[in-house]
C-alpha cells in the first residue's frame, strides 16, 4: 500500500548516523524504514526546516573526518532531492512563490500552534504538522487515500500525525 511519509530532524539524524544524536541500533532501523519507502515507492517529503535542523547539527560534530563525511553524504541527499525529488520531496520546493508562502504564513502558524508550541514543538515541528496535513488533503482530492505519517521519534510530534505508524523508534 502506498503512503504519505514525512520526515522529521531526529530521523534524520539516525540515518546519517550523526554522533551524539544517534545510535547505532536506532540508526540500522532508519536505514531499513528507508529503504522500505524507497522500494514501496512512497511519497516521501521533508521540509526545508528540517534539512537547516540537520545541518546546524552537522556542525557541532567534534571529530573533522567524520563531520566531513557526513557533511558529503547530506549535501549528495539534499541536492538530489532538491534537482530530482529523489530519495524525497523537499518542501517548499525550489518555487519561489512556494518559500515567499510558507514565510508569510508564519504568523498565522505561531498563531494556530501557540499551545503546542508551550508543549515542546518548534516551528518546525508544527511546520511538518501542517505540511503533512496539507499533502494528506490534496491526495484525498486526487481520490489516494494514503496513510500519512510522521517518521520522528519526538512523542509530542509523533502524537500529531495524521494517521498512526507503529514503530519501537519511528
Amino acid at each position: 500500500m502506498s503512503k504519505i511519509i514525512m520526515l522529521d530532524t531526529s530521523f534524520l539524524l539516525e540515518l546519517l548516523l550523526v554522533p551524539h544524536d544517534s545510535i547505532q541500533g536506532r540508526h540500522e532501523e532508519a536505514k531499513e524504514l528507508f529503504s522500505l519507502a524507497i522500494e514501496g515507492s512512497y511519497d516521501v517529503y521533508c521540509t526545508l526546516g528540517v534539512l537547516y535542523e540537520v545541518a546546524n547539527h552537522i556542525v557541532d560534530i567534534k571529530n573533522a573526518a567524520v563531520q566531513r563525511k557526513i557533511a558529503a553524504e547530506f549535501q549528495e541527499m539534499v541536492v538530489m532531492a532538491w534537482d530530482d525529488n529523489s530519495p524525497f520531496t523537499v518542501i517548499p520546493n525550489s518555487g519561489s512563490s512556494e518559500i515567499l508562502a510558507q514565510f508569510a504564513s508564519l504568523p498565522e502558524l505561531c498563531e494556530k500552534y501557540s499551545q503546542t508550541l508551550r508543549q515542546g514543538l518548534s516551528l518546525v515541528d508544527c511546520t511538518i504538522v501542517e505540511a503533512v496535513a496539507k499533502i494528506k488533503n490534496n491526495y484525498v482530492g486526487r481520490d489516494k487515500v494514503w496513510p500519512a505519517h510522521i517518521w520522528s521519534s519526538h512523542a509530542q510530534l509523533k502524537a500529531l500525525e495524521p494517521d498512526h505508524f507503529e514503530h519501537a523508534f519511528f
